[in-house]
């Protein structure tokens, strides 16, 4: 008599199941930074991947903060690596780790990661959730990333008197100023690679002086 054994359960390190899940979370991540978190639904995402299956994110990620949580945990782990390394090169070479030289270690990770496109993705993803006013769940996954939690303090920790509170405000505007310069190099093919980093320099530089900036007497006091 044939026995019918039971079905294996699938295992994390299942291929097909961290296949679906990796093109899940850059579909959640394409579509969030072109149109916001609210205006698109788990199963646009899932029909993005030719999923058949209307509950393939809620199967994989719970809900949308799991994959914006999920997106976080696929990106910051190489741009954090990334960022601990520049801090290194920084440190033998001796360098005065100013407000601009900190915010290129901050930043330039960020210019350097393209997804398949060769697009600024997670950049752009970004500037999705400031859009749609959920950038603030990054803060849920901040003690995993080390080194950029580092660069972030020496960052703070160089701000002009009486910036220090308004301090994480500061980042994020200019961590928006950056993104919206990364979105307008990916829209615009016609740019060399020279003149890309042209743009990006010049962002810096503007970013770096947002966040030197005196704080306003109505604020200090």
């Amino acid at each position: 008599m044939k026995i019918n054994k039971a079905p294996q359960p699938r295992t994390r390190d299942d291929p097909r199941r961290m296949a679906t899940q990796v093109a899940l979370i850059e579909a959640a991540e394409r579509l969030f930074a072109d149109d916001g978190v609210e205006a698109v639904s788990t199963r646009q995402i899932g029909a993005a991947i030719g999923s058949l299956n209307t509950n393939v994110v809620a199967y994989h990620f719970g809900n949308k903060d799991g994959l914006i949580d999920a997106v976080f945990r696929h990106r910051l782990p190489e741009i954090d690596r990334r960022r601990g390394e520049l801090l290194a090169e920084a440190d033998r070479a001796g360098w005065d780790l100013g407000i601009a030289a900190l915010l290129r270690i901050f930043a330039l990770p960020l210019f350097e990661q393209t997804d398949t496109a060769g697009l600024h993705s997670y950049a752009r993803f970004l500037l999705g959730l400031e859009r749609s006013g959920r950038l603030a769940v990054r803060g849920g996954v901040s003690e995993e990333f080390p080194e950029t939690n580092r660069v972030i303090a020496l960052l703070i920790d160089r701000l002009p008197q009486g910036a220090t509170v308004s301090g994480p405000t500061r980042l994020r505007l200019v961590t928006s100023l950056l993104a919206t310069m990364l979105q307008i190099i990916d829209r615009s093919p016609e740019l060399t690679s020279g003149e890309a980093n042209a743009l990006f320099d010049e962002a810096l530089a503007m970013s770096a002086a947002a966040l030197g900036a005196p704080v306003s007497k109505e604020i200090r006091s």
